[in-house]
């Protein structure tokens, strides 16, 4: 069983300012890794987007369900 969540520190004192000043520091992107993050978006997107694709296709072939997941059992009380 998971051990409970512990309560947030209150930060004091220096501690305190230390937090508040790191909080407006700016750390920019640089160009490189800010297009790198945009390639992987794009390629995650077109990856899922291509999937989806596939999957209304195998549900219009079968009359609304996807075979794939024929074994899949879901709870009563799910909205699936």
């Amino acid at each position: 069983m998971a051990r409970p969540i512990r309560e947030t520190p209150i930060l004091f004192g220096e501690d305190a300012r230390r937090f508040i000043a790191r909080m407006q520091e700016r750390h920019p992107e640089t160009p490189e890794a800010r297009a790198r993050r945009l390639r992987n978006y794009e390629i995650f997107q077109k990856a899922f987007e291509d999937g989806m694709r596939e999957k209304r296709a195998r549900e219009a072939a079968n009359g609304g369900v996807d075979p794939w997941f024929r074994h899949v059992e879901f709870p009563k009380d799910s909205k699936l």
